[in-house]
C-alpha cells in the first residue's frame, strides 16, 4: 500500500484547480472592450441614446463632472439623450491601459477622450481622461461604472446680458464745443455761497435727456451737504477739487486733481469745495437738480 504524502496531495489539488479554471484570452477580451468603445462612438455619432444605454449594465453608475451621479440604464439614457442634442457631436475614446481580471468577469479601461461639437461661437473641443469598469454579462462586456473629467480649465460663466436703455435720442450729427467758445455764467443755488459759475457743454441740464456741464469754483470756495436725484459722472479738469460723502459736514475732505474721475450715485449727500480756482465737468441724465441734505421739501 502506497501512502500519499502531503506534497503529493497539494500538487493534486493545484492540478485539479488549474484544470477547472478557464483560461482567459486577454487579447481577445481587450479587443471586445475596444469594440464596445467603438459602439459608444457610433451611438454618439448617430445620436442614438437607446443604443448607448444598452452598453451599460442595468445597475450601472455614470459619474460626470459637476453633476450628481446617475444610476441605472433609464437615467443614463436620459443623460445621453440630452447630450447627443449638441450639434455635430463627435466622441473619440482612446484606451491607454485595459486590465482583465484573472477569471474574466470584470475589466478596467483607462484612457483619454476627445469630444467636439458646434457651439454658439463655433466649434468647441474638449479633451480629458476616463476610467470605465466593465462587467461580463453572459458573453458580453457591459459598462458598470463610468467616470470622466476634462483636462481643460473650467470656463468662466457667460457675462450677464447688458440692457441698453436710450432715454433720449442723441441726434444724428456730431457736436463739438471748443473750450474757447464756452461761456461761464453765475449760478445762484439756495443755501450755496455766491461765486459758483456754470457753462453748458451739451444738452439741456433741465430736460430729461443726457447733459454735460462745467462748474467753476473760486479759490477757497466751499459748498454745503447736498444731493442730486440722478447720478453724476464728475471729472476734475483743473485746480484742486475737494469732496466728502455724507449728510453731516465736518468729515475728512479728499483732494482730487485734474484727470481724476468720480461717480456719485443719485440721492447720496456730499459736500466739499475747491482749494484753488477749479473747474469740474459733470455728465448725467437730466433734470440736473441740487437739493440740500436734511431739508424736507
Amino acid at each position: 500500500m502506497i501512502r500519499a504524502t502531503p506534497t503529493y496531495l497539494l500538487a493534486a489539488v493545484v492540478a485539479v484547480a488549474c484544470a477547472t479554471t478557464p483560461r482567459v484570452n486577454v487579447a481577445s477580451e481587450e479587443a471586445a472592450i475596444r469594440a464596445v468603445n467603438r459602439q459608444m462612438e457610433q451611438g454618439v455619432a448617430s445620436k442614438n441614446p437607446d443604443a448607448i444605454a444598452q452598453l451599460y449594465t442595468t445597475d450601472a453608475l455614470f459619474m460626470m463632472p459637476n453633476e450628481p451621479a446617475v444610476r441605472g440604464q433609464a437615467g443614463i439614457r436620459g443623460v445621453w439623450g440630452e447630450f447627443v442634442k449638441l450639434p455635430n457631436l463627435s466622441l473619440r475614446l482612446t484606451p491607454t491601459k485595459i486590465d482583465i481580471a484573472n477569471d474574466g468577469s470584470f475589466a478596467t479601461d483607462v484612457g483619454t477622450y476627445a469630444l467636439t461639437y458646434t457651439g454658439d461661437q463655433g466649434q468647441v473641443t474638449d479633451r480629458g481622461k476616463y476610467m470605465v469598469q466593465f462587467r461580463k454579462v453572459g458573453t458580453d462586456w457591459k459598462v458598470a461604472h463610468d467616470i470622466f473629467n476634462s483636462d481643460l480649465p473650467p470656463q468662466a460663466p457667460a457675462p450677464a446680458p447688458v440692457t441698453v436703455v436710450v432715454i433720449e435720442p442723441a441726434g444724428d450729427d456730431m457736436v463739438m464745443n471748443a473750450a474757447a467758445g464756452l461761456s461761464f455764467q453765475p449760478i445762484e443755488v439756495p443755501g450755496f455761497k455766491s461765486g459758483m459759475q456754470i457753462a453748458v457743454v451739451h444738452g439741456d441740464p433741465m430736460g430729461k435727456g443726457d447733459y454735460t456741464i462745467r462748474l467753476k469754483f473760486p479759490a477757497g470756495y466751499t459748498f454745503p451737504a447736498h444731493y442730486h436725484p440722478n447720478a453724476e459722472h464728475l471729472t476734475v479738469l483743473s485746480g484742486s477739487f475737494q469732496l466728502a460723502m455724507g449728510e453731516k459736514e465736518g468729515g475728512t475732505l479728499h483732494d482730487y486733481k485734474p484727470g481724476d474721475f468720480l461717480y456719485i450715485p443719485g440721492k447720496k449727500p456730499h459736500y466739499g469745495g475747491a482749494k484753488s480756482e477749479t473747474v469740474i465737468q459733470l455728465h448725467g441724465i437730466g433734470p440736473f437738480e441740487i437739493k440740500l441734505a436734511g431739508v424736507t421739501e
